[in-house]
Order: structure tokens, then sequence, then C-alpha cells
């Protein structure tokens, strides 16, 4: 009983390391994520403030509106308020890192890499199998199922009379010259379990029902598992999906919309607001794909935990 038991210790301590290597993975893709975004607002920061330039030049000549210049500035200021925010957000996330890993808040955590899409094939019933035998979780719920069985399996031996035999030999002196014979003893002791009633039966079906106990409450824990894995996965194509829909057509053609905006503006073919509506259109897409390369790694990272297993092959994404 002893040992399933340290054994279902040891899974505890094994998915305590699971979410925290969960949390660790989470938090860098957050902090990766903001190094991205602060690389894109401060791109079309510099955009915007081309643009109001160019508006101030043709209003300046008569060609362009006031109204023009002040929305393209308002824009510009809109950004840095972004900036202060991410920035607040990167010192937040660097100090949570720094707790996880155990380490100094002051500890210096460095630009992370910039997250490069790679594709996991999703085969959610291939995970939920691999999940029932590896989840630390699982195998430890199953260890403590086995440490109450053999509880159970002691509480029946208590039915059987409890036998004690003992002997004693003991050698004995010359009494007065005379030898003496040595001694031998026996002893039979047979403790019955007349009281089993109120005993032993009440014993048997208490272990029994911790038994049933337990394994309820691993079905419950294997069915929670497996939607999470489901529905994770299901996230997971969805996300892998917008990310190449992002990469391959909405923002190639919000680009390009940009380009012929402002080139119809040079020659006053479109008004100021329709280009300045292109590129803030331009800069949330680019945004959104960022986020979303974040949450698909986070559902990636999320997913090994739901296993308890770390992926170690997947596809680069072209």
């Amino acid at each position: 009983m002893a040992g399933k038991e340290a054994e279902a210790v040891f899974n505890e301590i094994q998915e305590k390391a699971n979410r925290i290597i969960r949390d660790v993975k989470n938090t860098y893709y957050d902090l990766s994520h903001v190094y991205r975004t602060t690389e894109v607002t401060q791109r079309n920061k510099e955009i915007m403030e081309g643009f109001a330039k160019i508006a101030e030049s043709k209003y300046s000549v008569g060609g362009g509106l006031q109204q023009d210049v002040l929305k393209a500035h308002v824009e510009v200021s809109k950004m840095v308020d972004d900036l202060i925010m991410l920035s607040q957000r990167k010192r937040a996330l660097e100090a949570k890192l720094n707790a996880l890993l155990n380490r100094p808040p002051e500890t210096p955590v460095g630009e992370p890499e910039e997250v490069i899409f790679k594709k996991l094939p999703i085969e959610i019933e291939a995970f939920q199998k691999t999940a029932q035998e590896v989840n630390p979780t699982l195998k430890g719920m199953k260890k403590m199922i086995e440490a109450k069985e053999k509880a159970y399996a002691l509480a029946k031996r208590e039915y059987y009379p409890d036998l004690k035999l003992l002997f004693a030999y003991g050698q004995r002196d010359a009494l007065n010259g005379v030898k003496q014979d040595d001694m031998l003893t026996g002893m039979m002791e047979i403790n019955i379990p007349i009281y089993f009633k109120w005993k032993q039966d009440r014993k048997v079906a208490e272990t029994k029902a911790d038994i049933l106990a337990t394994e309820a409450e691993y079905r419950a824990m294997k069915n929670e598992i497996f939607f999470m894995i489901a529905d994770m996965g299901s996230m997971t194509q969805r996300v892998e999906r917008q990310i190449d829909l992002y990469k391959t057509g909405i923002i190639p053609q919000a680009s390009l919309q940009v380009n012929s905006a402002l080139s119809a503006y040079r020659v006053n073919k479109v008004d100021f607001l329709t280009l300045l509506d292109s590129q803030v259109t331009l800069y949330k897409y680019e945004l959104e794909y960022h986020q979303g390369l974040t949450e698909y790694e986070k559902s990636v990272a999320n997913l090994e935990a739901a296993i308890g297993k770390r992926f170690s092959q997947r596809e680069e994404g072209k």
C-alpha cells in the first residue's frame, strides 16, 4: 500500500512540473508577442508620421484639409499610448517569467526569439490514447486505486482467525547435586473474529467504497482531460487555418491596398481618410497575425500539459 501511494505522490510531482513548464512556455510566448507587437506598432507609427507630413505638405499648399492632419496626429498619439502599455506589459511578463524560473526579479530576460510557425499534426484520438497512458494525474489515480485494492485485500484477511504459536526451552541447573530435566513448553493462541458483522464487514465495505469512489474520480478526470484535448486540438486547427489565411491572403492584399491608396492620394484620386483607414486596417491585421502565432504556440503547450508528453517533431510552416 505504501509503495503504491508513494508512486501516486511521485506522479503528482510530475504533474506539477508539467504545469510549470506549460506556464513558462505560455509566459515566454506572451513576452515574444509583446516584442513583435512593439515592432509592428513602432513601424506603423513611423508610417503614420510619414502620412502626417504628406497631409501637412498638401494642406500648406491648399491641396488638403486640416482635419486630415489632425486625424493623422491622433492615430500617431494612439500608437504612442500603445507603446507605453506594451512597455509596462513587457516588464510584468519578465517578472512573471523570472518567478516561474525561481530567479531574482531583476534577472535580465533578454528578447525572445521570433515565433516561427511550426505545424503540429492534430490527431485527437491518438492524443487521448497517449494521455490515458502517460498523463501523470491519471497514472497517479491508477496507483491510488491499486493502493486501495491492497487495503481491500488486507481488510478481507481479517475474516480469518489469527493463529499464534509460542515455544520455549528452559535449561535448569542441578539442585543439590541432582540433575534437573530441561523444560520445554508450548502455547497456542487463536484470535477468532466473532464480531465480524460489526468490525470486519464494515472495514471491508469501507475499503470497497473507497475503491469505487476513486474509480469514479478517475473516470471523471479522464473524461475531463479527453474533453480538454479535443477542445484545444480543435482550437489549434482553427488558429492554424487563420494563420495561413492572414499570411497568404489578408496581409498581402491589405498591403497592396495601402500602396494603391497612397499612390491615388498623391494624385488626389482618394481622400486622406481612405489612405489612413487602409493603413490602420493593415496594422490591425498584422497584430492579429502575431496574436494568432502566439495563441497557436500556447495551445500546443497546453496540449502537451494535458497529454503529459512534449512534442518533439513539428513541421515548419511554409
